[in-house]
């Protein structure tokens, strides 16, 4: 072997050494390559425009012009952004409703209790019907004079017969309630398929040392589907953000008032009612940031809580 060929398969050598440890094999990168170009044009891309929009000045239909920052001053200083994401806060104290509810009843189910196949397909089914073809239905349900407020004067609570969708307190508790009603179906599935992962001797296990279902829930659970729970709860998040427009729609059109102002909705609004759509690109922006900063705190103490690091 001449001297010659040894740097060069030294230099071969390095370089598949190099490509096993970064994965860079080239059915990796081809299964790879689509996912990222569509994520570039379909993500990155809108993101981009969303941000350099934002900086522009844009009334009806005039000629975009430069304003910097000023679309990002005017929603701050507008008391209707600001309600808006006072909203969407008051919304997010309702998350651990949107965690916990499907899991008690995802462990009822995998518990196998009487009448379960019937529960599994009547609780999933909500989420199988479009929101608005939902926010039409409950418009009419939670209407003064509807079958909700009927039943209440019927059994004898009529001071609970409220303006559901029309009182300043009631309308956003009424929304989310909902949302809740749409979406947590879509929770009970995803919690059975973590329960099922669970071994069997365990449960066993649990039942025989005098676990009762709260114990169950707890000690057994929650620490061995901790994952799913994560997921879960970055999903749920990003509907209350992102996924409640038609159900604002198809309800409250953000009344009354601003009572139930979500900023996508706002978004919505500044830009195609207002034609704004330089302030609703900056409000978008917000959403992004503020989205952003709260799916990224809850992932991080996912990782924390799954590697056992304390900081």
């Amino acid at each position: 072997m001449s001297s010659q060929t040894m740097p060069n398969q030294a230099a071969g050598a390095v370089r598949v050494h190099r490509r096993r440890k970064f994965g860079l094999s080239p059915l990796a990168v081809a299964l790879v390559l689509p996912g990222v170009v569509l994520a570039i044009l379909f993500k990155l891309m809108p993101l981009v425009h969303a941000l350099w929009l934002s900086l522009l000045r844009t009334r009806g239909f005039e000629d975009p012009t430069f304003a910097g920052l000023r679309n990002y001053y005017s929603a701050f200083r507008d008391p209707v952004v600001a309600q808006a994401f006072r909203n969407a806060i008051m919304v997010f104290l309702t998350l651990p409703v949107w965690i916990f509810l499907p899991l008690i009843i995802a462990l009822l189910l995998f518990q196998r209790t009487p009448g379960w196949k019937f529960f599994r397909a009547v609780y999933f089914l909500p989420y199988m019907i479009a929101p608005v073809v939902v926010g039409i239905m409950f418009r009419q349900i939670l209407a003064p004079e509807g079958p909700l407020n009927a039943l209440l004067i019927a059994i004898g609570l009529s001071p609970l017969a409220i303006e559901w969708l029309n009182g300043p307190n009631s309308a956003l508790f009424s929304l989310t309630s909902v949302a809740l009603w749409s979406f947590f179906g879509l929770g009970v599935l995803t919690y059975l398929s973590g329960l099922a992962t669970v071994p069997q001797d365990i449960v066993e296990a649990a039942r025989l040392d005098g676990a009762g279902f709260f114990r169950l829930l707890v000690s057994v659970a929650m620490p061995l589907i901790r994952p799913v729970i994560g997921y879960w709860t970055v999903l749920c998040m990003s509907s209350m953000l992102i996924w409640m427009f038609p159900l604002i729609y198809a309800l409250t059109r953000g009344g009354p008032g601003s009572a139930t102002m979500l900023p996508e909705y706002l978004v919505f609004t500044t830009t195609f009612e207002f034609l704004n759509r330089g302030k609703g690109a900056a409000i978008g922006m917000a959403l992004f940031v503020f989205a952003a900063l709260v799916s990224a705190f809850v992932v991080r103490r996912m990782y924390r809580e799954g590697t056992g690091r304390s900081s």
